[in-house]
């Protein structure tokens, strides 16, 4: 008997959203706000030199989730193809909203930056938008231009173009290198899994590393963090205290930590204990266990955040759910790693975890996004065998309420 030929057919579920993600980050998000609620009244004492006691970065922080929250729910029920659709426009706000921070009056200058930008009572970061701006403009450049990828003139040069374009814009305009090398490696990443050759993501990645150290040659401040990083203990008073106060916090917290509330080095001996080291008071406060269930957490979110760009339906969702994830662990990583004096400080937050009410709602948003590609679910059958469809076609995320929405052969 002639045996019949295999063929695939393609089958497209819509089923409810991955609400592992929803744990992990409620999770992320619920210890921040813990840690604030315990540091953020003695920054404000340490700002206003005792004058007011109340929790202003608390509060800030709960606004900020509140209006998250919000978004991230409208961000999960609504279908990701409409950011598509509206890339572009989306982009173009970006850096308008970029360029505020130029404008005397409404820029508000901290830390030797200018990163903030203040609209009447209501103050933002507005990277922060520019960081999801970007993703969702590059998911659907890549889409659009998969197969010129190849081509050096049509895929590799402009996409060099626009990675110059993003990278100088935030070190520029915000001086904000880290954010920068969290943009540029996660829009890297989408170049590579849109299916450019291996050659022309080596190009790119070389132009990239070049582009930074040039930049980094340029401002004094950068190659001095470079120097106290290869040479912590010169300068312990000056420019190495931040990083060996950080590592004393970690170091004091012992297995199990001193205990919620009871950090020392949040009293003023810690730089920015609420934002950017916030990792070193949860060694401080619940030790190496404490430390390890964030790590954990965050690597299992960029687990299932994997898992959900690689059964997405589509070249844009695939794509849309690498670069936010990838966004959130680059900075994770960044952020974890400069604490544990594995890498120079950069100036980068903890995601969900650290201060900043613009930070939370954009990294929400993103979530909903994420999360609303996880509804839907692409799935590779043969035609020729109707058991092997029937388990093909069996759940892929644990859970009631999955329906097939399409099929193509």
């Amino acid at each position: 008997m002639e045996q019949r030929q295999k063929q695939k057919r393609a089958i497209f579920y819509k089923h409810r959203p991955d609400y592992l993600i929803t744990v992990l980050v409620f999770f992320l998000v619920g210890v921040g706000l813990m840690l604030i609620y315990s540091t953020g009244w003695i920054a404000v004492l340490k700002r206003t030199s005792g004058v007011s006691e109340t929790n202003s970065f608390f509060i800030t922080q709960l606004i900020g989730m509140a209006v998250g929250v919000i978004g991230w729910w409208g961000a999960s029920k609504l279908d990701y193809h409409n950011w598509q659709k509206y890339a572009t426009p989306i982009f173009i706000a970006s850096i308008v909203i970029m360029l505020l921070v130029l404008i005397p009056g409404l820029a508000v200058s901290s830390g030797g930056a200018t990163r903030w930008v203040k609209l009447g009572f209501i103050g933002f970061q507005p990277v922060e938008f520019f960081k999801i701006a970007t993703i969702i403009f590059m998911a659907a450049w890549l889409a659009k231009h998969k197969k010129s990828l190849a081509r050096p003139l049509r895929g590799l040069l402009p996409f060099l173009i626009i990675i110059s374009v993003v990278a100088l814009l935030v070190v520029i305009i915000q001086r904000d290198m880290g954010s920068a090398m969290v943009i540029a490696s996660t829009i890297l990443v989408m170049y590579f899994v849109s299916g450019a050759p291996w050659w022309s993501t080596g190009i790119a990645t070389l132009a990239l590393a070049g582009g930074a150290g040039m930049l980094a040659l340029l401002a004094p401040y950068r190659i001095a963090r470079l120097m106290t990083y290869l040479n912590q203990s010169e300068d312990i008073a000056g420019t190495g205290y931040h990083i060996n106060q950080s590592l004393i916090a970690i170091g004091s917290g012992g297995l199990l930590g001193r205990g919620p509330g009871k950090s020392l080095q949040a009293y003023g001996y810690l730089p920015e204990a609420t934002n950017d080291s916030i990792f070193a008071i949860i060694g401080e406060e619940f030790g190496l266990l404490g430390t390890s269930l964030i790590i954990v957490a965050f690597s299992l979110l960029f687990w299932r955040g994997v898992r959900i760009a690689k059964s997405a339906p589509d070249d844009f969702g695939r794509l849309l759910a690498t670069g936010i994830i990838f966004w959130i662990s680059f900075q994770a990583l960044i952020n974890i790693s400069a604490m544990l004096s594995l890498m120079p400080l950069t100036g980068i937050t903890l995601p969900f975890i650290s201060y900043g009410g613009t930070s939370i709602l954009a990294l929400l948003l993103a979530v909903g996004i994420l999360q609303n590609i996880s509804k839907y679910t692409y799935k590779e059958v043969y035609d020729e065998d109707p058991s092997g469809r029937r388990r093909n076609s069996r759940a892929h995320i644990t859970g009631t309420g999955r329906h097939r929405i399409n099929s193509q052969t």
